[in-house]
């Protein structure tokens, strides 16, 4: 019996993912807030994990390289609510292993758990297409959003969020003159005087 790890801390889609996954009696499900995560795996040793990135108190795509550090043979799947179009690539070129988004059917996750499983990997053609060309992105939101760190752009999402810059720090365990930092590295990098522009961007992606 092959076992999954499901880091997300929303019950609800907890419940409904396990239900989903177990219904064949093949796979057995275990869940994380992504409270010692590292620890949890050491324990439970799971065969796949499910990744959420927005998690309360830590960032999934600063998880995931040290995540494939302490375990380099365990899949990893990308289970979020952000637009594949940022995300995708960001996520593929630190290790995982797949990439889905939460509108996702739960049948059709449930298929792309077991691909993974027998060791194949699941990411949206533009995100694999990226990787392979040489070339560089078109001048597109996309590509303004993606001269940005991992880092930057998770800033970029609290800010969005209405979080104070305190609030930032204290959940990126940074102080409040760094994240300011930040802003002003986002602000440089896409040329704009204001945030407002990148937030309307950010939500225009989220709704492709």
């Amino acid at each position: 019996m092959a076992s999954v790890l499901l880091v997300d801390d929303h019950p609800a889609i907890c419940f409904a993912l396990k239900v989903t996954l177990e219904k064949q009696g093949d796979l057995r499900v275990t869940t994380s807030n992504g409270d010692r995560l590292i620890q949890q795996i050491h324990r439970d040793a799971p065969d796949l994990l499910l990744l959420d990135l927005e998690l309360n108190g830590s960032d999934g795509l600063d998880l995931l390289p040290r995540l494939k550090q302490h375990f380099p043979s365990l899949s990893i799947l990308i289970y979020t609510n952000q637009p594949a179009a940022l995300y995708a690539r960001r996520t593929l070129q630190a290790g995982a292993d797949g990439f889905v988004n939460k509108s996702l059917n739960l049948d059709a996750l449930e298929s792309v758990c077991r691909l993974l499983l027998q060791g194949y990997h699941c990411f949206p053609r533009e995100a694999m297409d990226l990787l392979r060309s040489d070339r560089p992105a078109p001048l597109s939101p996309q590509a303004l959003l993606a001269r940005l760190s991992d880092r930057e752009l998770t800033v970029l999402h609290s800010l969005m969020r209405g979080q104070s810059n305190k609030q930032i720090g204290d959940s990126l365990s940074l102080s409040n003159k760094t994240i300011s930092t930040y802003k002003i590295r986002i602000l440089k990098k896409c040329g704009v005087e204001s945030l407002d522009p990148l937030f309307k961007l950010l939500n225009e992606e989220a709704g492709s």
